[in-house]
């Protein structure tokens, strides 16, 4: 998978809890890391954006189940790419 494929799945991830209501500042704080990671991939640690979205997807399980989905995915594709 492409770096605009993590982009992609970022932008749709930010779109559906925006929609979806508050979140907690913790949760907004790992995904506001997850967002950094991404956008500076080659100066991330090799797991650290896998961690933040798989604890990420674990939050959003009961309340946000569309954007567990797309964390998951961005999990994996991140794991695709070697990251």
């Amino acid at each position: 998978m492409s770096s605009k494929r993590l982009t992609e799945l970022l932008a749709e991830l930010n779109r559906e809890l925006n929609e979806s209501g508050d979140l907690d500042a913790e949760t907004r704080d790992l995904l506001g890391k997850l967002n950094d990671d991404i956008e500076r991939l080659t100066g991330a640690e090799p797991e650290s954006p896998i961690d933040r979205a798989k604890q990420l997807e674990s939050r959003f399980a009961t309340d946000y189940p569309v954007a567990e989905r797309i964390v998951r995915e961005l999990a994996d594709v991140l794991a695709k790419m070697g990251i």
